[in-house]
């Protein structure tokens, strides 16, 4: 999942709770309403600093699977 800007910035607010142990990934899920997969992987350090690029038109950037042939 490639949250927009304000939902990365809102997640990142809480990377500082999560550090000291103020906050479990769970209660950060709930308050920010995201999967505890989704908050755990942008809080691991292993995301870019810098928000996700979005389109020109607004809308995330497709992925583009190449499927093999049989």
């Amino acid at each position: 999942m490639v949250l927009d800007p304000h939902r990365w910035l809102e997640l990142r607010r809480f990377r500082g709770l999560y550090e000291s142990g103020a906050m479990s990934l769970r209660e950060i899920a709930k308050e920010t309403g995201l999967n505890r997969r989704t908050v755990a992987k942008y809080l691991s350090g292993e995301t870019p600093v810098t928000p996700p690029r979005r389109a020109p038109n607004g809308q995330p950037y497709r992925r583009m699977v190449m499927r093999s042939r049989r």
